[in-house]
């Protein structure tokens, strides 16, 4: 009996459980690649919340859960660090110049599409963050420098990608430079506003900037459209 009962318990044991697959182990690039990516993405959210003159190593690294020590491993400087931060937030504010042209839309609807995308990236906090990082730099000579020189790159991209968006309109550069500049600053200055006055740009507004730019537009073309 005694025999039984045990094989009787040995029928109703439950099967043993396959052994768990043990995760991947990431590569050292995958692993260095995440920690800079949340000391940048801490430096993102202290700059966005405390401004740049709070923006200090060890806030970043308190609000990334990560060591002075791995900071100094991927950003030796302060600088360093908000020149990668510039990296990863510019890529939100810019305009799908290509995307816009392939629809292959008229020059009316080009200029339209340009200022709707303008008009949610200065709508963006990220587009305020990189305000509060330019004027907070006048402080430091050497960070100042570096910027200046990365915001002239990409405003002198931005400006070629804008000029190849109307080839119809055979323009000369220096004139869509001016009135892309002149757009843009429009929509800058109604940004900044925003930091103190609630929304002072109603959307029944826009028109009359797409109606400005494309005008000035059409007044220096070269070629009819």
């Amino acid at each position: 009996m005694k025999g039984q009962a045990g094989a009787a318990a040995g029928d109703m044991a439950e099967p043993a459980s396959a052994p768990s697959r043990a995760r991947p182990r990431r590569s050292q690039e995958e692993r260095r690649a995440e920690t800079r990516g949340r000391l940048i993405d801490a430096a993102v959210q202290v700059l966005s919340e405390s401004g740049y003159a709070n923006l200090t190593i060890s806030k970043v690294t308190q609000r990334a859960g990560l060591t002075n020590g791995a900071m100094q491993h991927h950003f030796p400087s302060r600088g360093d660090l908000m020149l990668a931060l510039m990296d990863t937030v510019y890529p939100v504010l810019q305009i799908p110049f290509k995307a816009i042209a392939a629809k292959e839309l008229p020059a009316r609807e080009r200029v339209s599409e340009v200022v709707d995308h303008l008009w949610k990236i200065y709508g963006r906090p990220e587009y305020l963050a990189i305000w509060d990082l330019a004027l907070g730099s006048r402080g430091d000579p050497e960070l100042r420098v570096r910027l200046r020189s990365y915001q002239r790159d990409i405003a002198t991209r931005m400006r070629d990608e804008f000029v190849s968006l109307f080839p119809d309109l055979d323009l000369a550069p220096d004139d869509v430079e001016r009135i892309f500049s002149l757009t843009i600053s429009y929509m800058r200055g109604v940004a900044l506003q925003k930091v103190f006055l609630p929304d002072p740009l109603l959307r029944d507004d826009l028109p009359l900037i797409k109606d400005v730019a494309y005008d000035q537009l059409t007044k220096h073309r070269r070629a009819d459209i």
